[in-house]
């Protein structure tokens, strides 16, 4: 049995396709990361966990997977990984330095006093 999708079908999946897409690069733009991680641990109502996570001190970031699910823990290691892949292509390909940039990376853009 063949299965043929009206061109309104078709004109709906594109669309639908086109908006999660959009919406991914959005979310991986928030939260600063290469790509969404998937896999065990990864729910779409946790974005504002991950969010906190990512924009944790180091110090917490292991404090908080001694606590997680031993089945989420690659989840959250994945999750860093993508975060720190996101800021080595920002810094590659940064362009002008921002004060966004220098407020988040203070240490690599300080500057001394001329004598």
């Amino acid at each position: 049995m063949t299965t043929h999708i009206t061109p309104e079908q078709e004109r709906l999946l594109t669309e639908i396709n086109d908006d999660f897409e959009e919406h991914h690069a959005f979310v991986n733009r928030t939260l600063r990361i290469k790509s969404m991680p998937t896999g065990p641990g990864f729910r779409l109502r946790d974005l504002d966990k991950y969010q906190a996570f990512l924009d944790s001190r180091p110090t917490d970031q292991a404090e908080f997977l001694k606590a997680v699910h031993k089945d989420e823990i690659e989840f959250f290691e994945e999750l860093l990984i993508a975060r720190a892949e996101f800021e080595i292509a920002e810094e590659r390909g940064a362009g002008p330095i921002t004060q966004e940039k220098v407020d988040r990376y203070p240490d690599r853009y300080k500057r001394e006093p001329s004598e």
